[in-house]
């Protein structure tokens, strides 16, 4: 009986000691594994891994993220006041891997767990600016494999007060699993401001959330969300611009070849020179689109912006067209100082033989119904500024102190507040 408790202790003693060493090797051949997922459908995003040092029970990594040119590193060009052609800072991350399957070096790390995993990860971050200029950027990540290969992440950071920065606690979440290829994430950004001489910007309660999925057509569906309390812009001779609150939610399935989104809309901006407040409150819903059709349209879309013809974005647009689809603008009330704009639209695309499907059979395929409301204030305006808003005013209907017109397409016969509307539809 003691024998075999010894020998069993000897059999353990070996595993702890020995399998670090062999879930180290997994362990980087999974953060490889995570490098590829991350850039796979991604233009412009470059991961490198610049060193692996793995060692028997803990691991030392660095990995460097860049952006390639493309309109999203222009983008951040343009936030950070640089040239078209200047180089842009590059993200370093540092990394120590404790190896599993008992991380116990990773304990005293902080965020640290006793959880059976391939191993957990300590990261730290800091740009690289294109002088070679080390700048170390606050918070941790905190990040583990488990013994199926699936990946989370968190990244953390304390309240803190700099000379040009203030933030409130922030934390963000990204999970994903490796036998669907499934992934979800949230966060929470309490709050943030930057303030150098005449410019500042401010934001606060920032959420976000989705869980998503890749479809057979090669993007990804599921649900996302995201809600922002505030956001305060002050540049130098300019008025500021306060945005705010802001709610968006959408839900997207694929379900027998074809694609069904909604989504909830509602923002208010405060500032806009020439109109002051504006706010938009819209609900709408796609429906019955056909998968593989989208992606070949999404793809002529991308080849286009590197110079490929329009033609070709025309000819898979009228293949999303001819297939069948649905769009169901449910609200769409559009609020400036002199009133609300409301209004509410469906379209409905029969399914065509493609081989006979152009634009003008589209008109006959096309099936659509709208309503509006317009202020007095707001069509009166309208009208005195351009000539051209007089051939509406005959189709708009006077009840109080709003306008209103309801129209209604049908294999090419338009109605408006029920009077037939010839169109030229050869």
């Amino acid at each position: 009986m003691k024998k075999g408790l010894v020998a069993l202790l000897i059999v353990l003693a070996l595993f702890v000691l020995i399998s670090p060493g062999i879930v180290g090797m997994l362990a980087e051949k999974s953060v490889d594994e995570q490098i590829d997922r991350a850039t796979t459908g991604s233009q412009d995003l470059v991961i490198t891994a610049e060193r692996f040092e793995r060692g028997w029970f803990s691991s030392q990594g660095r990995h460097r993220i860049e952006l390639q040119d493309s309109n999203n590193a222009n983008t951040i060009r343009d936030f950070l006041g640089l040239g078209r052609h200047e180089e842009l800072p590059a993200l370093i991350v540092d990394t120590k891997l404790s190896h599993g399957p008992i991380a116990l070096s990773a304990v005293t790390d902080g965020g640290g767990s006793l959880v059976p995993g391939l191993g957990r990860a300590v990261s730290m971050l800091s740009l690289e600016m294109p002088d070679g200029t080390i700048v170390e950027l606050p918070g941790t990540v905190y990040s583990s494999l488990n013994l199926a290969g699936d990946f989370e992440s968190t990244f953390k950071a304390a309240a803190e007060e700099q000379d040009i920065a203030t933030w409130g606690d922030i934390n963000i979440r990204f999970a994903s699993t490796a036998s669907t290829g499934a992934y979800a994430y949230d966060g929470h950004v309490e709050a943030l401001q930057f303030v150098q001489i005449n410019d500042r910007f401010e934001l606060s309660n920032f959420s976000f959330s989705g869980d998503l999925e890749m479809s057979d057509f090669g993007f990804a569906v599921g649900d996302m969300k995201l809600a922002l309390d505030t956001l305060f812009v002050v540049e130098s001779g300019s008025l500021p611009v306060s945005v705010g609150p802001i709610l968006f939610d959408t839900h997207t399935s694929a379900n027998n070849g074809r694609l069904d989104s909604e989504s909830e809309l509602s923002l208010a901006i405060d500032g806009i020179p020439g109109i002051g407040q504006f706010g938009i409150d819209t609900r709408l819903a796609l429906g019955r689109v056909d998968g593989v059709a989208l992606r070949r349209l999404v793809g002529a879309l991308q080849s286009s912006q590197s110079g490929a013809s329009m033609p070709a974005v025309e000819e898979q647009l009228l293949d999303v067209i001819a297939a069948g689809a649905d769009l169901h603008i449910e609200r769409l009330d559009i609020a400036l100082p002199q009133g609300t704009i409301k209004s509410e639209m469906n379209i409905h695309f029969l399914e065509r033989d493609r081989a006979t499907f152009g634009w003008t059979s589209m008109l006959l395929a096309l099936e659509a119904d709208a309503k509006f409301e317009i202020p007095e204030l707001i069509a009166d305006m309208a009208m005195m500024m351009s000539p051209q808003a007089g051939i509406v005013e005959g189709f708009l209907i006077k009840n109080g102190d709003v306008y209103e017109l309801e129209a209604a397409y049908k294999k090419g016969l338009l109605t408006v507040n029920g009077v037939p509307v010839p169109l030229p539809i050869r």
